[in-house]
């Protein structure tokens, strides 16, 4: 691919001179549009082909790689564009610059995200963007809207009940009512950046589908649209209950205590339709376990956590 920026001058020397600021700043411009309106995907690793972020490397003839292609490539002693002994990659402060610069909307701008963020970022703050539109998962319902509309469609319309916890934490702890059919918790994570960057937070979406068997009472998890390429979302549901016997005294006879850890697979918001329960990992709570309380909500304990890919 032929980089817009192959006969820039990145020599970090010329940065203290005052002559010719001026005329770099309206270089820099000019290629900066250009990029973002003719060939953004120039902006990438020629190596690995994700977006270029600090720290940035260059050989002596100017062409870039990300750290973890320069880490990889500085064996071979030359570059992977055209060859040039290197002996070791120059960092490539003005490439860093220019990066941080061109700006993108996000793409949920017209559900009312106002970010620009750098491109380097555009992919982080995507999946972590508020705004981005979840489709209503109820059967022929077209409706599509972010998490904190959607949340209000799902009770004003449908009259699911829905629960929103927020956690400055990894790991999101609450105990729940569950009724017969969709159940939703917002659930609001940090997590590890990207290649041990700074800590993100993302909002987490999730339909607990609760359905009646023959045993006794089954629960679904899924995400309702998309998590972090590289990271899982773990799930941990728990069903506790205390028995004793009524005619001493409430005497402690037992108790019964269920526990399933779930790989929480994603629903996008474009699919055509959800997954059957069946097609689903099942949380089951018998209805000898139940006892009397397997006509009512069923009180759930859930650990939400984010993990990053092993």
């Amino acid at each position: 691919m032929e980089e817009p920026w192959k006969d820039f001058d990145f020599d970090e020397d010329d940065d203290s001179a005052s002559s010719g600021s001026a005329a770099a700043r309206l270089e820099s411009a000019a290629v900066a549009a250009y990029v973002m309106a003719e060939d953004a995907d120039a902006l990438d690793c020629g190596v690995c082909c994700l977006p270029l972020k600090p720290p940035i490397f260059q050989c002596d003839v100017g062409h870039v790689v990300c750290s973890p292609c320069r880490d990889k490539l500085k064996d071979t002693g030359k570059c992977h564009e055209c060859g040039t002994a290197t002996g070791d990659y120059r960092r490539c402060h003005a490439m860093e610059r220019l990066l941080e610069s061109i700006r993108f909307p996000c793409p949920y701008a017209a559900h009312g995200c106002t970010a620009m963020p750098a491109y380097c970022h555009k992919q982080s703050h995507r999946q972590a963007c508020s705004h981005a539109p979840w489709r209503c998962p109820g059967k022929g319902c077209s409706f599509v809207g972010s998490s904190t509309v959607l949340l209000d469609h799902f009770t004003g319309e449908h009259g699911w009940p829905c629960t929103t916890r927020t956690r400055a934490g990894k790991t999101c702890r609450c105990s729940i009512r569950l009724s017969d059919g969709f159940n939703f918790l917002l659930a609001e994570l940090a997590s590890d950046g990207e290649g041990g960057g700074a800590a993100t937070t993302g909002r987490y979406l999730l339909l607990l589908n609760v359905t009646r068997q023959e045993v006794g009472r089954a629960v679904s998890v899924l995400l309702v649209g998309r998590k972090p390429s590289a990271k899982a979302l773990k799930c941990v549901l728990t069903y506790s209950r205390r028995l004793h016997d009524a005619s001493e005294h409430q005497k402690f006879v037992g108790s019964h205590l269920l526990q399933s850890e779930i790989n929480v697979e994603c629903w996008d918001y474009l699919s055509s339709g959800l997954p059957g329960p069946e097609d689903c990992f099942q949380f089951v709570v018998p209805d000898f376990v139940l006892g009397e309380d397997k006509e009512h909500a069923i009180q759930i304990k859930i650990s939400v956590s984010v993990h990053d890919l092993e």
